[in-house]
């Protein structure tokens, strides 16, 4: 029997409008022979504030119920900055110009990431689903994803979309020998600028640790928006097209379309 670990990371926004989306088109997508856990790594906060998006507003703690009866932890964001050096991270520039805000934020978010990848290595998964709690799927995981785990175990399904000159970041399903990589990706922030000569970028960041990972990228259809504090759904833009970047991703979400062909006929 397969093992396929859920993992949550961030935070809630609005559980109302998108767990039972991600119910419908993520957990009821799993194979129904399959031994499937729910793992999460929430922050604890009482509001949400980011002036890139612009939020602002009160988060209601009933967000946080429908990942009550799962395996996980809630957390304060203290000392989450201090772990990963984030005075040394700022040196490296600021990715957005917000006064360092953004970079913040995926800092939390990419520790949170690795919390809850943490948990799951003594479930001993064949395949993880990474899932941001405050996306609205509007199409559902395809299922033939999760067959012929053996041939997977290095494969990462991402979106086919917003790749945003790396690899888009909102989801994904990894096989047992990607997952950590893909999960535990804030150890290799310095190694990626070093490497690169780039300021900290969440989707290159993603894309320089598959690399490094030797990991198979392959893409998913599924589509998803972003569901704001107020109940609105962020503008998305679901073609592969947009935010593609230069001539090289664009040969690689080829090859990466290629061998997803291949693995479907399988």
């Amino acid at each position: 029997m397969l093992n396929i670990a859920v993992a949550f990371f961030g935070i809630p926004r609005n559980s109302d409008i998108c767990f039972p989306s991600i119910e419908q088109n993520v957990l009821a997508q799993l194979p129904a022979d399959c031994n499937v856990q729910c793992f999460y790594h929430l922050y604890q906060v009482g509001e949400v504030s980011n002036a890139r998006s612009g939020e602002q507003g009160e988060l209601a703690a009933d967000n946080y119920r429908p990942f009550e009866s799962m395996t996980g932890g809630l957390t304060s964001t203290d000392g989450v900055l201090e772990r990963w050096d984030f005075e040394r991270v700022k040196t490296l520039g600021d990715t957005w110009n917000d006064d360092y805000a953004s970079l913040r934020n995926l800092i939390y978010q990419l520790n949170s990431l690795h919390t809850v990848t943490t948990m799951i290595e003594s479930f001993n998964p064949d395949f993880v689903v990474f899932v941001r709690p405050d996306n609205f799927f509007h199409t559902p995981l395809p299922d033939y994803v999760f067959s012929h785990a053996a041939a997977r175990r290095h494969n990462v399904y991402v979106p086919d979309w917003q790749w945003w000159g790396g690899l888009n970041d909102r989801f994904a399903v990894c096989g047992r020998d990607t997952y950590a990589a893909y999960g535990k990706r804030i150890e290799r922030i310095f190694d990626f600028c070093k490497a690169t000569g780039r300021k900290l970028h969440s989707e290159r960041l993603l894309k320089f640790a598959m690399q490094q990972a030797d990991a198979r990228v392959c893409t998913l259809p599924t589509q998803a928006s972003r569901v704001r504090i107020n109940g609105a759904f962020a503008e998305e833009s679901f073609s592969p097209k947009r935010g593609m970047g230069k001539r090289e991703n664009r040969y690689f979400h080829f090859f990466a379309t290629l061998r997803t062909f291949i693995d479907r006929r399988r």
